[in-house]
């Protein structure tokens, strides 16, 4: 019964994040949103999806940035901030660790197909 309680609070907390993926969301909002205390949260999040709160969170940020590369002609500076982040050379480390090229590359590899 334990285990299905953890499911249903961290399945709130993934769509939760999902959903709110683009606003500065702390460990501690989202475990009250789940129900738990921080250190419970991060330790249960990190069991049931195999990523650390802050690697999801940053992970739905750059699908988020993705999206926005494949539906227009759009700016990196403009992706990165209405994708949730405050900083480009942050941003430009995030996506080339997640996705394993820069963000330009990206960009440049899609709209040149």
């Amino acid at each position: 019964m334990q285990t299905h309680v953890k499911q249903i609070n961290i399945e709130k907390a993934i769509n939760f994040i999902d959903t709110n993926c683009i606003m500065p969301l702390s460990l501690g909002e989202v475990a009250k949103e789940s129900g738990m205390s921080k250190f419970y949260f991060a330790r249960t999040f990190k069991f049931v999806t195999g990523k650390t709160f802050k690697n999801y969170h940053n992970y739905k940020k750059i699908e988020k940035a993705k999206r926005m590369f494949l539906q227009d002609e759009i700016s990196i500076t403009d992706v990165c901030f209405s994708s949730g982040f405050n900083d480009l050379s942050y941003f430009n480390r995030i996506f080339r660790k997640i996705e394993g090229t820069t963000p330009s590359y990206f960009k440049k590899k899609y709209h040149a197909s």
